[in-house]
């Protein structure tokens, strides 16, 4: 069984970076699968990262501290894809 954590959010474009950098320190081999931004900072942005193992409650406490973020996040078994 090999369990990953999945991670989805929009969020304005100048602040992707922040994101992914709190999304990279719970886990530095972290998969970002889709970022979706345009040239203007202010324009949401998409984000999805793919994390190994169960990380939801290293995710939210990492994502926590950026205000007004909200996300999706999913744990599945890889196998049953």
């Amino acid at each position: 069984m090999t369990v990953r954590t999945y991670v989805s959010t929009t969020v304005r474009n100048d602040r992707v970076d922040e994101v992914l950098h709190a999304l990279e320190n719970v886990d530095p081999d972290a998969i970002v699968t889709s970022v979706n931004r345009s040239d203007a900072p202010d324009v949401p942005a998409g984000v999805s990262v793919s994390l190994t193992a169960d990380a939801r409650e290293a995710v939210k406490q990492q994502l926590d501290v950026i205000p007004g973020l909200e996300c999706e996040i999913d744990v599945r078994d890889t196998e049953d894809l």
